[in-house]
């Protein structure tokens, strides 16, 4: 089956980052269809009507021209990149310009829904904690909604090509979501290998891993995946970030994936806040992308 990819552009560098990506991860990357989606900024002298929360008079104006300026010439310059660098057709390939209606986080909610996409893809520039502050962080807004499809954090390329997906499970529904979202997507790139990843906080507990790999390991059957490109491995740590960041670092892998919300977490909530886990890879993993579940 076709994958099908929503890619965040914008005006930053770092916005070709998904695009990048998926070049390095796919054998098959002129086969994936893509959607480059841009959400014109929303600025202070576009007026808004209330009833319809749409800009109106000069703002309207404003926000037209920046469409057909800043947001055409982001997107073309994705498919320059992708057509006449990579040698793909535009067969597979659409550009989308929207007007920031609802704010930019909730557009690419809307389109991701509504266009049934695989997975929706942002390209995300290495920020201190200071910096966060005072940066609005797309990826960061976006866990702070209820999501209902998964989501990539690609960082820069790196210098050497890397391989592999690093799947950190804990028992959760939103883990083995992502064991089955990793598997659907790279079932037929035979480069790269599943690693499911446990870290153990009450010491040395075969047992309780073992279960959770079960699980994992039924999953990627169902999608064909043979024992050969299948890894397990367990760790004891009291800091679970620490623990996948180092696993992270060491396996040179592709991607990691989580869950949004890990096993501990309030039912209450109802997949409404991510995990502790989840916000501080995103703040901290640089060396390759990030994969969130629901």
């Amino acid at each position: 089956m076709q994958k099908e990819l929503l890619l965040a552009i914008s005006d930053d560098r770092a916005a070709s980052y998904n695009l990048r990506f998926l070049r390095e991860v796919f054998g098959n990357f002129c086969d994936l269809k893509l959607t480059l989606f841009y959400v014109t900024p929303r600025k202070a002298s576009w007026v808004m009507d209330k009833k319809h929360f749409v800009p109106r008079g000069d703002g309207m104006k404003e926000m037209m021209h920046h469409s057909t300026t800043k947001g055409e010439k982001a997107l073309e310059a994705a498919k320059q990149w992708y057509h006449e660098t990579i040698g793909c057709t535009e067969d597979n390939l659409r550009l989308k310009v929207v007007g920031c209606h609802k704010g930019t986080v909730p557009e690419l909610i809307h389109e991701a829904r509504e266009g049934l996409y695989d997975a929706l893809l942002l390209g995300r520039r290495g920020y201190t904690w200071f910096e966060e502050i005072f940066e609005n962080s797309v990826a960061h807004e976006m866990l702070l909604h209820n999501l209902d499809f998964p989501v990539w954090v690609c960082r820069r390329p790196p210098d050497n090509p890397r391989h592999d997906v690093l799947l950190c499970m804990d028992g959760s529904d939103a883990s083995y979501r992502m064991v089955d979202h990793a598997a659907y997507m790279l079932a037929k790139e035979k480069k790269h290998t599943f690693t499911m990843f446990y870290v153990s906080k009450d010491g040395y507990n075969p047992t309780e891993a073992n279960e959770v790999f079960a699980v994992g390991l039924e999953i990627l059957k169902e999608h064909e995946i043979s024992e050969e490109r299948i890894e397990m491995k367990m760790v004891s740590a009291r800091n679970t970030v620490k623990a996948i960041m180092k696993e992270a670092h060491e396996g040179n892998y592709s991607a990691v994936g989580v869950g949004k919300r890990g096993a501990d977490a309030d039912a209450t909530t109802n997949g409404f806040f991510p995990s502790s886990v989840t916000v501080q890879l995103l703040r901290q993993l640089t060396t390759c992308a990030l994969w969130i579940s629901k």
